[in-house]
């Protein structure tokens, strides 16, 4: 009889890059069959294939930046995302896309009609759904190998480690200033490191702050005299700035994922998108 392994062997199929160089593919209606017939998850399908020279059809434009090692470093990743809105949805979207193999995806909300104009995940037909279950809903259906644990809830002092306690990286996608010190908080109580990104009207910000670099007291000062809201409260909120710095805190997501050096520690990304630029602030 086959192994898993022969069987995933056996379905591989030559293609092409765009550069004409070669690889084997693995489809996603054969994960689908494998996975039936071997009752794994497809995520282990997908580790499987790539650990033995073979690439899931859907990885096959991540190359050649991310190689096949660097892939399975995503796949066996555990990414939460806090907050589900503007930047959280684009960076679930991004992730699940990417092959990060379990998003804990953490929200307390529920859509309504004024997030249509920026959020991903919302729609006319999901309002009133709570954003926790719909970001869970459209992982699957984009990439079926990736777990979801969508928590219905807000991040707090109380229930942070909980809900962060299997996570290697978490990402703030948070519109409260107040909520970003609690995230911080409980991050580095974890010794796990978080990306920050920010946003109001056609402007933005991403750090990466790990346990011991600076953290947020760098952007806000002291926890005691910073506004409980950040400027978005006053300029609005666009589409094109949360997909944005929501791809900006990917990057540095994959850098982490990876084991690759993360550019933003100890420096705070700004950009403006009216008048496009962007510059990066060195703190310590």
């Amino acid at each position: 009889m086959k192994t898993i392994t022969d069987t995933i062997r056996s379905c591989a199929v030559k293609r092409q890059r765009p550069d004409n160089s070669d690889y084997l593919a693995l489809s996603h209606s054969d994960e689908s069959k494998l996975t039936a017939k071997f009752s794994i998850s497809r995520k282990e399908i997908q580790i499987l294939a790539l650990e033995n020279g073979i690439t899931p059809q859907r990885y096959c434009r991540n190359q050649n930046y991310l190689s096949l090692d660097d892939q399975v470093h995503l796949l066996t990743s555990h990414v939460a995302v806090i907050g589900l809105g503007g930047l959280g949805g684009a960076v679930a979207e991004i992730l699940c896309r990417l092959g990060i193999g379990t998003l804990t995806l953490v929200d307390g909300d529920v859509f309504d009609e004024s997030n249509l104009n920026r959020q991903l995940l919302s729609s006319v037909k999901n309002l009133g759904v709570p954003k926790a279950d719909a970001a869970a809903t459209r992982v699957q259906q984009v990439n079926p190998a990736v777990i979801t644990h969508p928590v219905m809830d807000f991040l707090s002092a109380q229930n942070g480690a909980d809900i962060l306690q299997n996570a290697q990286i978490a990402v703030d996608c948070l519109d409260t200033i107040d909520g970003r010190f609690t995230l911080e908080d409980a991050c580095k109580a974890l010794s796990i490191p978080f990306i920050s990104g920010a946003i109001g009207g056609t402007a933005g910000q991403v750090t990466t702050i790990t346990p011991d670099s600076i953290g947020l007291e760098m952007i806000y000062g002291s926890r005691g005299d910073s506004p409980k809201r950040g400027v978005e409260a006053h300029l609005g909120t666009l589409v094109y700035s949360a997909v944005s710095i929501a791809a900006l805190q990917c990057s540095e997501i994959v850098a982490l994922a990876t084991g690759k050096t993360p550019q933003l520690i100890n420096k705070l990304l700004l950009a403006d998108y009216t008048f496009p630029s962007m510059e990066i602030v060195q703190f310590g």
